[in-house]
């Protein structure tokens, strides 16, 4: 395949995951203890926003003739797939609003904020993923020993995501971070979450996220992932532990061997999750110069 093919391969590729990933979102949510018949439809909207980075940097480096070819492209394609998901389940032709969140949001950040746009762009795909965390945190799926917590494969790429965010500067991550806090307090509300839970989960990514940011803005000069894997050494950990401890002590299924069951597969899956979302983007971050600030 020629190379100038393959950014808009990649980008109708993507807009066809966003569809399909609603699908197996909703299977790992009925790991839950009470969940959902069908995913809310602002959880669709909230896993197409994952998307939104990529495609904004995507869309910025595909000539404007292609990327209308591309659009068609997308809307045929997942119109196709829209056809055949209602066998496998109900209500899935709303899944069609994942891909079209994130062409909106990428397309709408390109020209709305042309300076700033793949930061807001980093900054969404940041907070969602620490809301369909909070939405997934009572989803275990049991594989062996290790009893993984749902909500950890979307908190393992805000670690990094947040790095990336960095080179923006210490005061926009800060903000970010609060954004994120705010925005989670809120769907927990939503959604009727007990109280503790939206304390624990608002106390933890607060401590947990000041705690990496500070030790990533000691590791400025450093390589990427030397970055990254030093901040997340510290966060991820800090994370697990002040949400599980808080959130299920007491609860009687949260047995010792349980709790310890869970923070030692979370922190794997957070670190091992976050280090691949590092891997994918580590040639961009490494051209990029990081200054202090």
């Amino acid at each position: 395949m020629e190379k100038r093919y393959l950014k808009p391969v990649c980008f109708v590729g993507l807009s066809l995951v966003a569809q399909l990933g609603c699908l197996a979102l909703l299977k790992l949510s009925q790991f839950g203890q009470n969940p959902f018949p069908a995913l809310p439809l602002a959880v669709i909207m909230m896993f197409g926003a994952l998307f939104v980075s990529p495609l904004y940097s995507l869309a910025r480096r595909i000539s404007v003739p292609m990327l209308g070819t591309s659009l068609v492209a997308v809307a045929l394609l997942n119109g196709a797939l829209a056809t055949l998901l209602p066998r496998i389940s109900e209500a899935s032709s709303l899944y069609l609003l994942a891909p079209a969140t994130a062409l909106v949001l990428a397309l709408g950040y390109q020209f709305l904020f042309k300076e700033r746009g793949a930061m807001i762009a980093a900054m969404t795909v940041y907070v969602v993923c620490t809301l369909l965390a909070n939405y997934t945190f009572d989803s275990f799926l049991p594989l062996g020993f290790f009893l993984v917590n749902v909500g950890t494969l979307f908190f393992g790429i805000t670690f990094t995501q947040r790095d990336r965010v960095h080179r923006f500067g210490r005061r926009n991550v800060y903000l970010m971070i609060f954004l994120a806090a705010g925005a989670n307090v809120a769907m927990a509300l939503a959604l009727e979450t007990p109280l503790r839970y939206v304390a624990v989960g608002f106390l933890a990514i607060v401590l947990s996220e000041t705690a990496d940011t500070e030790v990533y803005q000691r590791f400025l000069e450093r390589r990427w992932l030397t970055r990254v894997a030093a901040s997340n050494a510290v966060s991820a950990p800090m994370d697990t532990i002040i949400f599980t401890v808080l959130a299920f002590a007491g609860e009687s299924f949260a047995t010792r061997e349980w709790m310890l069951q869970v923070i030692v597969t979370d922190m794997i899956v957070k670190y091992a999750s976050g280090m691949l979302a590092a891997l994918g983007i580590m040639q961009r971050q490494d051209a990029g110069a990081l200054r202090p600030s």
